[in-house]
């Protein structure tokens, strides 16, 4: 009888173990934030297409590549809707708005191994050569890996 006790006791503090192991608490797993930047990190996006204000302006951003790092960026050919190189941070815990270092706010609304989606608003146009530095409106950038 001992013996059984003993067994019933050993099996039930495994069980309660074993639960209190495998459940509740704090997961170990990555945060939304941090799934979100390993998917910007992992890649050189390029340009697929560019609308501003839901017209085609593909043409104005040809050749618009970016490189994130956790904290940074560097692009080519964005003019001063994508500055040459600055940091950004996420503003939310979805690691869905970053703001860059210009203080420009962008949404990520699609955020996948070979797509990007980033929509960003300008207020207003800017002074300067070429028609991609003067445009306002909200731009969307589909971008590919």
């Amino acid at each position: 009888m001992k013996k059984i006790l003993n067994l019933i006791l050993v099996f039930s503090s495994m069980v309660l173990f074993l639960h209190l192991t495998g459940c509740g608490g704090s997961s170990n797993g990555p945060t939304a934030k941090e799934i979100s930047t390993q998917k910007l990190i992992a890649n050189t996006w390029r340009i697929s297409t560019v609308t501003v204000d839901a017209v085609d302006q593909t043409i104005l951003f040809t050749g618009l590549t970016i490189k994130f790092t956790s904290t940074g960026y560097t692009t080519t050919n964005g003019g001063v809707v994508w500055p040459a190189s600055g940091t950004w941070s996420f503003t939310d815990e979805a690691g869905k708005i970053m703001k860059r270092n210009d203080n420009q706010e962008i949404t990520i609304t699609e955020n996948t191994d070979t797509a990007l989606k980033l929509t960003l608003t300008r207020a207003q146009g800017s002074i300067g050569p070429g028609r991609a530095e003067s445009l306002a409106g909200v731009h969307v950038f589909n971008l590919v890996k």
